[in-house]
């Protein structure tokens, strides 16, 4: 079968639906964003998350999280219909379709204005334009914007073609190309669309809009940015990844909507406290940069041929290293500008996502001790120096500081790549990446010609290596296990032969791999534990550790496994090609913060890994259906 068109390559499967009873679920969600913020658009013309001007500032639309409180901004016809979301080829543009009666359609592009030239600083905006086919089709529109989560209405005020809400510390403009009027809280509007008229509608932060133009010429720019940087089927991931080309250019799309233009950083996720099971507690704020998951972006824009992203990125965390020792180390997390004040707080008058309490706001895990992280940093910063070594070279002083510090700190607990709420604990995944950052300094030290550095490195490196194989595995169960001295198995461990720690023919390996895959494999799902972490309730299947699993035995000697794996987890994503963090298999939901640059830079490497079998065969996206 041959690869789908990618202009096919985000139609939804689930084009049915009518107009909705009840809450839409996360796969009812597209995303959009200007690489200052974000939004989060249902199939039934909602915005319902929002936050602005920046990604983690307190939210203007979060009906996402209180369907009563959060406020919103809906479009839509005013009659029964069926819908269905694409993305426009190649970018982070989103159609939503209504289906009336009588062969007549609405056309709803969302859109956030981006291009090459940094937006204003504060000035965020959300454009929709809307086009009636086939007949007449009349329109309901509500803006009804709740700033701070949802604790303040707004006081709306009009004025010549624009009105504006306020709150105590907030004002957003909107501005439509039809008459509106204030109801209390709300703005509404509602107009008939002839065959082929169109009309535009949009809001943004601040008193007045950025420029004058209308949305659509916005929108035609926006629509050349996003599709002259996306890299076409020709570059090395690309041809490498080719069969699987719909997936890689989403995840390639998404990494870059989550990065910041004016800091180069990269955020987790757009959204906070989307629960990891139904009702539990497990719901954390994932809009901040994690040096990890940042790193692993940074990573797969060097595959993907974004050197100058990566470079942005680690010329950023570079400047977060003290300059001497009295800074302290690198902290776990930031906020897109470099905040380092992200104190972790529960907003009680929020149901929350899927009644799932508490919602959070902040990150307690930014005060946590996480030694995996310089890994991740050394070996990002390795691998954009076998490619541009200029460009790093300036940086060794300040990595060559972060390569001490783990030679200081290697050997003491902490809270590992899962940010345990409990005490720290010898995690041996955070031993391995330990190795990682001193195997990466020692590398980058030797191509810079520092000597000293890579001779002081190597006892340490060495040292650890052999921690990991002697207190970091386990003969009586003949695996590597999660934390020394006891004989849990660990997903995280999959990445021991990933990073090159030890060749995937190694048995130690092989049985590790068939332990995780037997002890916490549910199909192609894996958990990533099974042990007590210090928190209530269960959590769903981790997607990374799937994609993980993946590469390994694409990489071993299992390609056919790995294929048949690749391909159920494709099936689980979005319509839209977008994933979550976690998934329950038994009752196919998708769990935690959407979408996850985590997930999407594991099917990234997956695919990769999937490149080099002999003899693929095609899955056709099951959103082209």
């Amino acid at each position: 079968m041959r690869p789908a068109h990618p202009a096919r390559a985000s139609r939804s499967r689930a084009a049915s639906r009518r107009s909705p009873s009840g809450d839409p679920g996360i796969y009812d969600y597209g995303v959009i964003g200007d690489l200052h913020s974000a939004a989060l658009v249902s199939r039934y013309g909602a915005v319902e998350w929002a936050c602005l001007p920046r990604f983690a500032s307190p939210s203007v639309f979060a009906r996402l999280l209180d369907r009563h409180r959060g406020g919103s901004f809906d479009l839509a016809p005013v009659e029964r219909y069926e819908s269905e979301q694409s993305y426009v080829p190649s970018t982070n543009v989103l159609l939503t379709r209504f289906f009336l009666s009588k062969a007549r359609q609405l056309d709803l592009v969302d859109f956030m204005p981006a291009s090459s030239e940094p937006v204003p600083h504060g000035r965020s905006m959300i454009g929709r334009v809307l086009e009636a086919r086939g007949g007449p089709v009349e329109v309901g529109v509500s803006v009804e914007p709740r700033f701070d989560y949802g604790a303040e209405t707004a006081r709306w005020a009009s004025g010549e073609g624009l009105a504006l809400a306020r709150g105590s510390e907030a004002t957003l403009w909107a501005r439509a190309s039809f008459p509106w009027s204030i109801d209390g809280g709300r703005l509404v509007g509602a107009l008939t669309l002839a065959p082929g008229a169109r009309a535009e509608v949009g809001v943004g932060w601040g008193e007045t809009p950025p420029n004058a133009e209308p949305l659509t010429t916005l929108l035609t720019s926006t629509l050349r940015f996003w599709q002259g940087w996306v890299h076409p089927p020709t570059t090395p991931l690309h041809r490498v990844a080719g069969l699987w080309h719909p997936w890689v250019e989403r995840s390639e799309l998404v990494l870059k909507l989550l990065s910041s233009q004016t800091t180069g950083a990269f955020i987790a996720a757009p959204t906070t406290s989307l629960p990891e099971w139904p009702g539990g507690p497990r719901n954390w704020d994932y809009r901040y940069v994690w040096v990890r998951d940042a790193a692993f972006c940074a990573q797969a824009m060097i595959l993907l041929g974004h050197l100058s992203e990566a470079e942005r990125f680690l010329s950023w965390l570079v400047q977060r290293i003290p300059e001497d020792d009295a800074g302290g180390p690198l902290r776990v997390l930031y906020g897109a500008h470099g905040e380092t004040e992200l104190s972790e707080r529960e907003l009680p008058e929020l149901e929350g996502f899927l009644r799932s309490r508490p919602v959070r706001v902040g990150n307690g895990a930014s005060e946590q001790f996480q030694l995996d992280i310089y890994g991740e940093l050394l070996d990002a910063a390795r691998l954009l120096a076998a490619r541009r070594p200029s460009e790093v070279l300036p940086h060794w002083p300040r990595l060559a500081r972060v390569a001490e510090t783990v030679v200081k700190r290697w050997q003491e607990p902490d809270h590992g790549i899962w940010e345990v709420r409990g005490p720290p604990q010898p995690f041996v995944h955070s031993k391995l990446m330990a190795w990682v950052a001193l195997d990466r300094a020692i590398e980058l030290a030797e191509l810079f010609g520092d000597e000293r550095a890579a001779g002081r490195l190597r006892p340490a490196r060495e040292a650890v290596r052999a921690w990991i194989l002697t207190e970091g595995y386990d003969e009586g169960t003949r695996s590597f296990v999660r934390v020394a001295g006891a004989t849990a198995i660990d997903a995280a461990n999959l990445r021991l032969p990933l990073v090159g720690f030890l060749p995937f023919e190694d048995r130690r390996v092989r049985s590790t791999i068939a332990r995780i895959r037997r002890e916490l494999g549910v199909g192609p799902y894996v958990y990533r534990y099974r042990v007590e972490d210090g928190l209530d309730g269960p959590e769903g299947t981790f997607l990374p550790a799937a994609f993980w699993m993946v590469e390994c035995l694409a990489r071993s000697d299992r390609r056919r496994e790995a294929e048949a794996r690749w391909r159920k987890l494709l099936l689980s994503g979005s319509p839209l090609g977008l994933f979550p963090e976690e998934f329950d298999p038994t009752g196919r939901q998708p769990l935690g913060n959407f979408p996850q640059a985590f997930t999407h830079i594991g099917l990234l490497r997956a695919a990769t890994a999937l490149g080099a079998t002999e003899t693929p065969t095609f899955l056709e996206p099951a959103f082209v259906r």
